[in-house]
């Protein structure tokens, strides 16, 4: 029996809600910050995520590359945490309002898009989340094996464990936090999303647009929500004839 025109949109409606929803249940089913969390090795960064005030940026990030620093890059000799010592500092001082240096330099770890090593090309210019005054250049030597490093305004990091995949997003790990200044006090302090123009740089935190890819794959939902909608209008066209 043939379908009238309102019973085939219902059919429609009722293959788009089958549909679609399966395809975007395939997404990731993880985030940044709690596969930061989960690493033992990076136990002292998702600390310092939370006492800066920015788990819920670092929640919602995607399509991102995050230069993750180590927990001995915290806690060694030559580690942050020293540095906040030796200026007769420590965490809390750096993540009080209005002196919120530690998510500055945290923000000075992200940039837009994921990039792997092999993608990385020696001498670029990457911009951080901190700003388009915050950048951060590659030192990249491929023989006789590959090593990746970051130069940063107030210190370098080579990374010790690259390209981890976290959905649509890549970790490098790295054996040092980067200074996006010389000094702790020429750091700008972090403003919380919604400041005034002219408030210091980083105050305003992007994120960037799409969604996580699946797990185990470099499809994003966008890919897979494309092909759940192709399917339904291929199902509709069947019905309509």
């Amino acid at each position: 029996m043939a379908l009238s025109s309102v019973s085939r949109c219902l059919v429609l409606v009722l293959v788009m809600l089958a549909v679609v929803p399966q395809a975007y249940a395939q997404n990731c089913n993880t985030t940044l910050l709690a596969a930061v969390k989960a690493d033992p090795r990076l136990q002292q960064l998702a600390a310092v995520i939370e006492a800066a005030g920015l788990a819920d940026t670092v929640e919602r990030l995607v399509n991102v590359t995050v230069i993750a620093p180590d927990n001995n890059a915290f806690n060694g000799t030559n580690g942050l945490l020293s540095l906040l010592r030796q200026n007769n500092l420590n965490l809390t001082d750096v993540t009080a309002p209005g002196q919120n240096r530690a998510a500055s330099i945290l923000l000075y770890h992200i940039i837009a898009g994921p990039a792997r090593a092999a993608d990385l090309k020696n001498n670029q210019v990457l911009t951080t989340f901190l700003g388009p005054n915050y950048t951060l250049r590659v030192n990249k030597q491929t023989a006789p094996t590959l090593i990746v490093s970051f130069v940063g305004t107030g210190s370098n990091a080579t990374v010790t464990a690259a390209d981890v995949p976290v959905c649509s997003s890549i970790v490098h790990v790295v054996n040092n936090v980067l200074l996006p200044a010389t000094n702790l006090t020429a750091i700008p302090a972090y403003t919380a999303p919604g400041a005034a123009p002219g408030s210091p740089p980083g105050s305003m935190v992007p994120t960037p647009p799409g969604s996580q890819a699946p797990s185990g794959s470099g499809a994003s939902s966008l890919s897979v929500g494309s092909m759940a909608f192709a399917l339904s209008v291929a199902v509709a066209a069947v019905l309509m004839n």
